[in-house]
């Protein structure tokens, strides 16, 4: 079975493209661990009153 013109144009363009692609990728993943670790860390500087834990 023989591919058109339009599938090699596709194909070209994704491979040629997959380095920027694949940083893209990973600086939206690091900024959301980023995000993450920040949300946690607020968290954790948080006083808990009471005896909180003890109920576990």
């Amino acid at each position: 079975m023989r591919k058109g013109k339009l599938y090699n144009k596709k194909h070209d363009a994704i491979v040629k493209d997959y380095d920027n692609q694949k940083s893209k990728h990973l600086d939206k993943l690091a900024t959301k661990m980023l995000k993450n670790d920040e949300v946690a860390d607020k968290l954790k500087a948080k006083p808990i009153k009471g005896d909180f834990l003890k109920n576990f």
